[in-house]
């Protein structure tokens, strides 16, 4: 009953509090946020993933508005797509559609993404933006496993949890995310990551210090996000992000899993 109760609570402020698009909003205001030297190599790095999806069958994992079903249908995958906002799955279908690809592309649905409706071992490529924060993140993951081929890959970008800054910036922001976001902390990481089921490929991370400074530099000097203060940050980012204790201190998380 907690799982639906979460579930009902998520589909509402997509529904009618549209979550999203004050998130969106909110990214605009602090405009560096989504444009220093480590989100922009992470933002590569999850891209490269929809380009390379030719020929797969490929889950978008929480589609929003179909922006990434779209970059994926674009690349030549057979795209599924679930929400749990049906305003959401109407979007995508509309977007798919007026950008002239034929209904046996592509499949969108409202479901659940705690209890995945598909056949055992149907897609290449499991991948989501910013979506396992909402859910319960054990219960997510296994059944991601089931309809994953084995050599197929988990791809997430999600929020982490345990830089104070930031929690403090999420605090100030609450119409902008909703009541059951769990960013992942360090034990969400070790815990998610079974060796006996999963090859941990590349984790990449950013924002330990950039994300807190990208928000000052946003106001202090909006029309230049590309600045000397954020490149210096970047530089000793690298530095402290060799360091595992402070990973989670990050903005951001590439996971990278591949099904054995």
């Amino acid at each position: 009953m907690e799982i639906q109760d979460r579930v009902d609570r998520e589909k509402h402020s997509h529904e009618n509090d549209d979550v999203l698009q004050q998130s969106i909003k909110l990214k605009k205001k602090f405009n560096h946020i989504t444009s220093y030297p480590g989100f922009i190599e992470l933002s590569k790095k999850f891209d490269n993933f929809y380009k390379d999806s030719s020929n797969k069958v490929v889950l978008d994992y929480g589609c929003g508005k179909g922006i990434d079903s779209l970059k994926l249908l674009k690349s030549g995958a057979t795209v599924y797509g679930i929400d749990i906002a049906k305003n959401y799955i109407d979007e995508t279908i509309k977007l798919a559609t007026i950008n002239g690809f034929s209904d046996n592309l592509f499949k969108f649905k409202v479901m659940d993404a705690h209890k995945l409706e598909f056949e055992e071992n149907k897609f290449d490529l499991v991948i989501g933006n910013g979506i396992l924060h909402h859910l319960d993140k054990t219960v997510a993951i296994n059944s991601i496993y089931k309809v994953l081929k084995p050599g197929g890959r988990l791809v997430f970008k999600e929020p982490l949890a345990d830089n104070p800054l930031l929690k403090i910036f999420r605090f100030l922001t609450p119409k902008a995310r909703t009541v059951d976001e769990e960013p992942f902390s360090r034990k969400d990481l070790s815990q998610i990551i079974d060796p006996n089921l999963w090859e941990k490929e590349d984790m990449f991370f950013c924002g330990i210090i950039n994300a807190p400074l990208a928000m000052i530099t946003s106001f202090l000097i909006p029309k230049f996000p590309n600045n000397i203060f954020l490149k210096i940050g970047n530089y000793f980012e690298k530095k402290i992000n060799k360091i595992i204790f402070f990973q989670s201190w990050n903005q951001y998380v590439l996971i990278n899993l591949k099904k054995k």
